[in-house]
């Protein structure tokens, strides 16, 4: 079954300087048009970004909602193929129907730790904008999408069952495994209490392939002098800090840390 990683979301406070952020260090392009604001108004200014494969929507942070990165989703071949896989391996998953304003996916699920992520297919009624065409390339793309788990290995399991994701060998001996659709990775890492500190199971960064990662470093040093409000953010600040960028380094698809304006943790690689 052909299945494709193309979605991530952020809830943020500040859709503009984080759009700003991802569309000047990584050319990222608005493939939609309109999102709730603040005030749960429609912005025709607001929209999906893209780096030609992945849309990255910045969700408006509600009342309720922790900030920070909230989901991801795949687009497969036949959703119902990935429905009868859950039923029969998963029955314990559940699969709801999205609301009707989603221009990504027609449905939601979860993974066995609870990782919601949406379920899309090209004919779907509300898949829309962007999300119809077939991109793009470009020398600046996300190309993996890590999660923390005190059961790495069940989860890359339930990946490879249930969207036929295939394993990559070599990456990592500290317990942490990798599936990948064929271009973009997810990466499943070991955690617990004392070696993420602070930090709960669940999404914890994705990660940029980048054409030159001296110059891209360049870039995002020069957006910091140009507009401080979209700066990156240093990991090692606090208690924790050296902690956290340790942890972060340890991805085996990691070269170089950062955090975006709002603290969701990157990575760069070459």
């Amino acid at each position: 079954m052909s299945t494709k990683i193309r979605h991530i979301a952020i809830h943020t406070d500040d859709h503009f300087r984080m759009a700003n952020f991802y569309k000047t260090v990584f050319g990222m392009k608005k493939i939609t048009a309109g999102m709730t604001d603040q005030n749960g108004n429609y912005d025709q200014e607001r929209g999906h970004l893209s780096d030609g494969v992945i849309g990255l929507a910045l969700l408006q942070r509600q009342p309720g909602f922790s900030a920070g990165l909230d989901h991801f989703g795949f687009e497969v071949e036949d959703v119902q193929k990935v429905r009868g896989r859950l039923e029969q391996h998963y029955p314990d998953v559940f699969v709801a129907q999205s609301q009707g304003h989603v221009p990504f996916a027609g449905l939601r699920s979860h993974d066995p730790d609870g990782n919601q992520f949406d379920l899309s297919q090209k004919n779907m009624a509300n898949v829309r904008e962007g999300y119809l065409q077939d991109g793009w390339e470009q020398p600046r793309w996300i190309n993996h999408i890590a999660i923390r788990s005190s059961r790495p290995a069940h989860l890359a399991e339930y990946y490879q069952k249930v969207f036929d994701l295939k394993p990559i060998e070599g990456l990592s001996g500290d317990g942490s495994y990798y599936v990948t659709d064929g271009k973009v990775t997810i990466a499943l890492r070991p955690w617990n209490m004392v070696t993420h500190r602070g930090l709960m199971a669940g999404l914890d960064h994705f990660g940029f392939k980048v054409d030159n990662l001296e110059q891209t470093k360049k870039d995002i040093e020069a957006l910091a002098t140009s507009a401080p409000a979209s700066a990156a953010r240093r990991i090692t600040i606090g208690r924790d800090g050296e902690t956290r960028q340790k942890n972060l380094e340890g991805c085996g698809l990691c070269k170089h840390p950062l955090a975006d304006p709002d603290g969701v943790l990157l990575d760069l690689t070459d």
